[in-house]
């Protein structure tokens, strides 16, 4: 349910309620299918306020981007934060579990997060990314091997859920025997962070989280003292002129974003073989000629992003299309939206693998936040979709299957996405 008056500092803008949206992010139309939604959204309003999940929801491009640009006016500071406020026995769980959260990178402000980013990109550098393809290039090609041979195959669990996991596990010097430990806690962290989860999932995930905090700290605890070739070492050694080195608390808050990762670029692996399998002729144009795959992977990432919506909480007052916003507004920001707003972006709903303005999309973010690992995640698809297209180019859908998506505000992506070939 809608608000129909929206406050403007002491006074109050009236907006008619017959045209602002039915917004239901938890109803089965939404979770399966939010375009729709976010058109009709769009089209009527540019901000309006939802008390189902207490948030003002931004439709617009313009008007996103603008926020993303704006840190000193709409903070990161929530963009991390559970959707529900945790029950007692979560945060007791947390608590006995020895869980020291820390703001850094996603969820921080400047100055904090200026110079965890300057410290990050030192340690994270495209020379060190593009030295990853011929890793991710082996990986992909023992999945095949292993996953893709019976005529049959569930391109999510049995490929987009491992091939990420495997690459930062190496990225970060971690054992590649932890991945299903590790990947198991992050579906039930992110009911907690962007869905309706009951207590007893918030405390499995609390429980999780703890227990995943603990095992991190270990890890930059023991590349500290004896550092090797990867991240967490690099993190932990990452230097620039005088800037204050990263606390190995810092380090370990870096390195479970890295871990949440792993989630949003499977998804983008899964809509990425979704979407292209659906258009026929696009599979066939990548399959013919692989120079077409970049692009098409900006195209994904426009019309069929795996993070629908991100956060940000405003420190002031704050005009958005005309609709005045109080000082600490939680905030909507529907990606999703923006990449299919017909003022950037013409015929926003047709799929266009030779889309020239593709790569314009927010699905990444913009600004100061821009994701860290944009350019490792596109890489990871790109590899993806060239090995799978060389020796699969007979590959189809499943025919008639209803696809479940995770029951959150946030994350968009197939759960399951069998094929044949």
């Amino acid at each position: 349910m809608q608000n129909p008056e929206v406050q403007s500092g002491n006074s109050v803008q009236d907006v008619n309620p017959v045209l602002l949206p039915s917004f239901e992010p938890f109803s089965a139309e939404y979770l399966n299918n939010p375009y729709p939604i976010f058109a009709k959204a769009r089209e009527a309003a540019a901000a309006f306020y939802n008390a189902e999940i207490d948030h003002w929801i931004v439709t617009r491009y313009a008007d996103i981007r603008r926020i993303l640009l704006s840190p000193a006016i709409f903070s990161a500071a929530n963009a991390l934060a559970p959707l529900t406020e945790p029950c007692p026995m979560a945060k007791a769980a947390l608590k006995e579990g020895g869980y020291k959260p820390v703001a850094v990178l996603v969820n921080a402000d400047a100055p904090a997060h200026t110079r965890a980013r300057r410290l990050a990109n030192v340690a994270f550098t495209p020379k060190r990314v593009a030295a990853m393809e011929p890793f991710i290039r082996e990986v992909t090609k023992r999945l095949c091997d292993e996953r893709l041979r019976d005529g049959r195959a569930d391109l999510v669990v049995d490929f987009a859920w491992r091939l990420p996991a495997l690459v930062h596990f190496r990225i970060l010097g971690a054992p590649e025997s932890d991945v299903a430990r590790v990947k198991e806690g992050n579906r039930n962290r992110a009911m907690v962070r962007f869905g309706r989860a009951t207590e007893e999932e918030q405390v499995s995930a609390a429980t999780e989280l703890a227990a995943l905090w603990r095992y991190v700290t270990e890890l930059v605890e023991a590349r500290s003292h004896t550092p090797a070739d990867d991240f967490i070492s690099a993190l932990a050694q990452a230097r620039d002129g005088d800037e204050e080195a990263l606390t190995r608390e810092e380090v370990a808050g870096i390195v479970m974003i890295m871990f949440f990762t792993n989630e949003t670029t499977a998804g983008l692996i899964g809509n990425s073989f979704l979407r292209l399998l659906q258009d026929r002729p696009s599979w066939q144009a990548i399959c013919r000629d692989p120079e077409l795959i970049p692009n098409a992977i900006e195209e994904v990432l426009r019309i069929e992003t795996s993070v629908i919506a991100w956060r940000r909480i405003t420190t002031e007052a704050v005009e958005i299309g005309g609709v005045r916003l109080p000082a600490r507004a939680k905030v909507l920001l529907l990606l999703g939206s923006a990449n299919r707003d017909p003022s950037v972006f013409p015929e926003p709903d047709r799929f266009d693998i030779r889309r020239a303005n593709a790569r314009e999309h927010l699905s990444f973010g913009c600004g100061p936040h821009i994701c860290v690992g944009a350019a490792l995640a596109k890489l990871e698809v790109r590899v993806a979709l060239e090995e799978v297209t060389r020796r699969l180019p007979g590959l189809q859908l499943v025919p008639n299957v209803q696809y479940e998506y995770p029951k959150n505000i946030s994350l968009h992506r197939p759960i399951s996405l069998p094929v044949t070939w």
